[in-house]
């Protein structure tokens, strides 16, 4: 009988063994690392691109319009939120437990969201007029919404669950060019604002078109006829997760609702400003946990033991991570917003600095959420964002009315620590054991007592800048345990796939 074949290829010399290992070690152990990065690449690609043209619009429009612009702007993202009704999720996890479910679901799910569109249109539409004043262009706010029309058919989970990473990113990248080019072309003064929305509907044409396209070719065939067995228990199911979702994204903007409705145009465009960069990072978080959550899921069937191993490498990595990106934000706000929306809006850098702190706090928290969810204990992470979003209305009213936009900021950071508490409490209750707070004691202190000293002493921004390397440095030279579980949490997906067959 012939001996197998080995699955290591031949190599002569050290720089063919040197290369062998190289290919080994980035195209296989770090496959976590590398779907992260594309997802991640494609989403700064196009979040560069938005910053781009709102820099763009913050320079061309005045800042009371500015501000009408970004309030539509963020009831449409809350609205899409409505639309996706958490079945991005429920996909992704049901094509990870039997891929020949998704033929069904890539009929279905186009057609649940686009019933959930019913209730996402008039929703922009019924806001914006409560909110917006009468100087803006009323077909600015029909064409934001029924952009929103075209959410059902960008089937991004499907790429994402069938592994195609590239194809999501080259997804995100396509609808930023089409919208930033169309916004420089002819966007040229105050008078132009209408065609912000037609660039919207454009870019979220022109991503729908390419996620078809995909499909049809790589995936699975376009059908306009199919089965609804189970049609249901999909919207059902995703009913769950997509509450989640809106009063997560609703936790996020209601500081900027509000504000439209108490307070001055012009405190609407500080906040809006300062919003614009917080939700963009915000994204990443996002991205992160759906890049974690098919191991998280695995991790969860394989056992307790297993999953708090996997979340305590993840959590000490994103603490370190997110709290230094908090830190460059608080140190360089009005910089960054000089930089990026003009010298209009740098009254928003104080809001930008407080803000900034929403992402270790998402980032951190997502830990807890997600394995809920992994678990099958969506309400129980909804009544933990209910929780928040009671805190945020209830803080950001009440400092608001002290301290304008400013408690609007500060309330909206202190509803993120009350999803973050509840949600740790929930998965304890739930016998998940989520990481210990603990782990994020050390790079917290050290990140506020920087930004503390900055304040107190009024350094300069070379100064800073040179706190924000030492805060880098540090992470490694303090905590021993970072580096080698960055190096664990880069094999996550190889070490899984190796178990279920599933990479």
């Amino acid at each position: 009988m012939t001996a197998p074949v080995s699955p290591v290829p031949e190599r002569h010399g050290l720089v063919a063994e040197v290369r062998y290992r190289v290919r080994r070690l980035t195209g296989e152990s770090y496959k976590f690392f590398h779907d992260f990065g594309a997802l991640a690449g494609g989403q700064l690609l196009g979040k560069l691109l938005g910053f781009l043209v709102f820099a763009w619009l913050a320079r061309v429009l005045e800042p009371e319009t500015y501000g009408s612009v970004e309030y539509i702007t963020g009831l449409v993202l809350f609205s899409a939120r409505v639309v996706d009704g958490g079945l991005d999720v429920i996909g992704i996890r049901r094509v990870a437990h039997d891929p020949g479910e998704r033929p069904l679901l890539a009929f279905q799910i186009p057609l649940a969201r686009l019933l959930l569109a019913g209730i996402g249109v008039p929703l922009v539409v019924v806001m914006a007029y409560a909110a917006v004043p009468a100087d803006v262009p009323r077909l600015l706010i029909w064409l934001y919404a029924l952009s929103l029309l075209a959410m059902p058919l960008s089937q991004l989970w499907l790429m994402r669950g069938s592994e195609r990473m590239a194809a999501a990113a080259a997804a995100d990248v396509l609808r930023g060019l089409v919208f930033a080019s169309l916004i420089w072309l002819l966007v040229r003064s105050p008078s132009d604002v209408v065609y912000v929305a037609w660039a919207e509907v454009a870019g979220v044409t022109a991503l729908a078109g390419y996620c078809l396209i995909v499909q049809h070719r790589t995936i699975e065939p376009v059908r306009l006829t199919g089965s609804f067995a189970g049609f249901g228990n999909l919207m059902k199911e995703g009913a769950a997760v997509g509450s989640t979702n809106m009063v997560w994204a609703l936790n996020q903007y209601a500081p900027l609702f509000l504000i439209g409705l108490l307070q001055s145009r012009l405190d609407v465009a500080w906040y809006a400003a300062a919003s614009r960069i917080v939700v963009a990072l915000l994204t990443f978080s996002n991205i992160y946990h759906l890049n974690l959550y098919p191991s998280v899921t695995r991790a969860t069937a394989a056992g307790s033991a297993v999953l708090a191993a996997l979340l305590a490498r993840s959590f000490r990595a994103t603490a370190w991570a997110g709290l230094f990106l908090a830190l460059f934000l608080a140190l360089f706000a009005a910089p960054l917003v000089r930089i990026t929306l003009g010298a209009k809006l740098v009254a928003a850098a104080p809001l930008l600095a407080v803000m900034g702190w929403m992402l270790p706090l998402t980032l951190l928290s997502g830990h807890a959420r997600w394995s809920l969810v992994a678990a099958g204990l969506q309400t129980r992470v909804l009544t933990a964002q209910l929780a928040g979003l009671v805190v945020t209305l209830l803080f950001s009213v009440a400092l608001g009315m002290k301290w304008g936009a400013m408690g609007f900021a500060i309330g909206g950071d202190i509803g993120f620590c009350a999803v973050w508490a509840a949600s740790q409490i929930f998965a304890l209750r739930a016998g998940i054991k989520p990481p210990s707070l603990a782990l994020a004691v050390l790079p917290g202190a050290l990140a506020l007592g920087f930004w503390a000293l900055v304040e107190a002493a009024g350094l300069g921004l070379v100064a800073r800048a040179g706190l924000v390397a030492l805060f880098a440095v540090l992470g490694p030279l303090l905590d021993r345990a970072l580096i080698p579980d960055l190096i664990a949490l880069g094999g996550t997906k190889q070490q899984f796939g190796r178990k279920t067959g599933v990479i």
